[in-house]
């Protein structure tokens, strides 16, 4: 079927538990799509749960055919909230409180089972939130077809949102159904409790593993979803290939996951920006290892990692390892070069900003202060000799015994004695973390005759964490190497947005981004590295990172800004200009099969 940019439905109605919500990827795909598929349609509507306040909604009176649907709902226990979304776009949004079905739940999982086999018996809350939340979106979808002599498409995002789909079909809806899956939960589960997922699917007996597992009540709605839906798509084609093997339907479209490349710097602005970041990265490396020992700061390298806190499935494994070599590597080279690697990971557990490390950092900000106030009259002679022809003062008299006496006290409770902590806040369970024990095992441990040091620093960056306060992205513009090697990795924001930044990223095979841009290069391997995962033993993917590592750390300036202008421009291809038509492929397909 050929694609086109033009909608055969009049509305559409879009679905996901990170409507208004940003929790996870799947925000990051439905908020940045926005503009370019509200403008192909009569009618837009994204659905999502309401949990409160949300600073993303804006709240408005519904026009009075939704006031009367959401009476009709009101009466069946489903509460609506009307609005817009307030993100580029500014679609309607409805935000569902479906806690008038929870004590109905049971009868919605013996429907469910009826209708389609989903085995829910020992589901618990995680289950059964979600599943009344998408069933009551079903509800607003159908009772909007009843009253509407429009077109419908109803797009569910991952299985949260996919009981809308089996409500719609149970209930005999005529609309157009989409059903979408990022990741199968199986699939996830699978690698994430380390097994070779890629290597077992063409023997992989799926309901004998998810029941092993125990996914099947999740399992078991993804495969009801995916059958049931009139348009079935994922957003890779390695996600393709574990849908077909696990679900048991092969993907009708792959939905790529893009960017809106319109919001983000240029490469000349970007260049900008790496540098006032690195000045910020360069301060908190400074207070947080120069208490310790110092190094050349103008010979480091900043590499970094993010994204959710899944140890194999991220890669963080591989990453050690090849750390661990790198390190081994530049001492016997005798080099005085310094890489310092930042884990900047989410969900990971994790206490209070250690004291130590604040400590650092408010001695750092008073001793700046000290001379950036002395140093004022300091500035002003020395413009003032030279406009009245006189020669500046000589380095001998430009500061008072006073100042660095002063000075001197101020920077002396910044020594400290060890080696620096491995993290930045306190982290409950440090014996058993893998991170933290990967550390201990290959001795990355920061002593002063490292060349590669770790800083595990864990949480979201929002600009008010209170240690580095700066949003993602004005971090990690300002690092050298973003590092993403998944094991397990659908798609992967992660290393197009470090690309899109103009940061070089490494990437495997095994991530639905990775494969989408090697099909885009032109021959030439630069900017976004591709390590090979797919069908390969571990020792061979840890050494081809570690080459990858070692490379990049010899390379000139020339060099990296040249790969990080290369990434840039690779990042081009990913934007929703290109990637929105197989939405509308997926649509069309779904309403030429089950619309009106």
């Amino acid at each position: 079927m050929a694609r086109s940019a033009n909608a055969a439905a009049d509305v559409l109605f879009e679905i996901s538990w990170e409507v208004c919500n940003k929790v996870g990827g799947i925000y990051t795909v439905v908020q940045t799509k926005i503009p370019y598929i509200k403008e192909r349609y009569q009618g837009y509507i994204c659905i999502g749960p309401d949990f409160g306040q949300s600073k993303e909604f804006d709240e408005r009176q519904p026009e009075k055919e939704w006031k009367d649907i959401f009476k009709s709902l009101e009466n069946r226990g489903v509460k609506c909230r009307y609005g817009i979304w307030t993100v580029p776009g500014e679609p309607t949004v409805i935000l569902v409180d479906a806690s008038g079905l929870v004590s109905d739940r049971d009868t919605l999982k013996a429907k469910y089972w009826e209708h389609y086999g989903i085995d829910s018996l020992k589901a618990d809350w995680m289950f059964d939130e979600p599943m009344c939340f998408s069933t009551a979106a079903g509800m607003i979808v159908e009772e909007y077809v009843k009253r509407a002599n429009n077109k419908v498409v109803c797009q569910a995002h991952e299985w949260m949102s996919g009981f809308a789909i089996l409500h719609l079909k149970s209930a005999g809806v005529k609309v157009g159904t989409v059903f979408t899956t990022h990741a199968t939960m199986l699939g996830r589960t699978i690698a994430g409790n380390g097994y070779p997922l890629y290597d077992m699917l063409e023997s992989v007996d799926p309901l004998e593993w998810a029941y092993k597992l125990n996914v099947q009540d999740k399992h078991l709605t993804e495969v009801a979803c995916a059958k049931s839906s009139d348009a079935f798509t994922t957003v890779s084609e390695i996600t393709g290939l574990e849908a077909e093997a696990l679900l048991d339907r092969k993907p009708d479209v792959l939905l790529f996951n893009g960017f809106n490349l319109e919001h983000f710097p240029t490469f000349e602005d970007t260049s900008i920006k790496h540098g006032q970041s690195q000045e910020h990265l360069t301060e908190f490396i400074t207070y947080y290892f120069f208490p310790y020992y110092q190094w050349d700061l103008d010979n480091t390298l900043v590499f970094f990692t993010s994204g959710r806190y899944e140890y194999q499935n991220k890669g963080h494994d591989v990453i050690m390892e090849a750390l661990d070599r790198l390190n081994k590597q530049l001492k016997d080279e005798g080099s005085d070069l310094t890489v310092v690697f930042i884990f900047w990971v989410m969900d990971m557990g994790h206490g209070e900003i250690r004291r130590d490390v604040l400590e650092n950092k408010n001695f750092y900000a008073h001793a700046k202060g000290h001379v950036e106030w002395n140093t004022k009259p300091l500035v002003r002679r020395i413009v003032l000799d030279f406009l009245a022809g006189k020669q500046p003062g000589t380095d001998e008299d430009r500061f008072t015994s006073g100042f660095l006496e002063n000075l001197k006290e101020a920077v002396s409770p910044l020594e400290r004695k060890g080696r620096p902590p491995i993290s930045t806040h306190d982290l409950p369970g440090e014996d058993t973390d893998p991170l933290v024990r990967a550390c201990y095992r290959h001795n990355l441990l920061n002593d002063e005759n490292d060349r590669v040091k770790v800083i595990i620093y864990p949480g979201f960056l929002d600009g008010s964490d209170g240690l580095l306060n700066l949003e993602y992205y004005d971090a990690t513009v300002g690092t050298h190497l973003g590092v993403f090697p998944s094991q397990y990795e659908p798609w992967g924001y992660t290393p197009l947005e470090s690309a899109v930044m103009g940061v070089p990223a490494v990437t495997t095979d095994l991530a639905g981004f990775g494969r989408y841009i090697d099909s885009c290069r032109d021959g030439v391997c630069n900017g976004i590295f591709v390590v090979p995962r797919h069908d390969r033993k571990r020792e061979d993917v840890i050494a081809d990172l570690t080459k990858t590592f070692s490379k990049f750390v010899h390379l000139d300036r020339n060099a990296r800004v040249h790969h990080g202008y290369r990434a840039k421009e690779l990042s081009n291809n990913c934007g929703w200009k290109e990637f929105v038509c197989r939405y509308i492929e997926a649509h069309n397909l779904a309403l030429s099969k089950g619309g009106k």
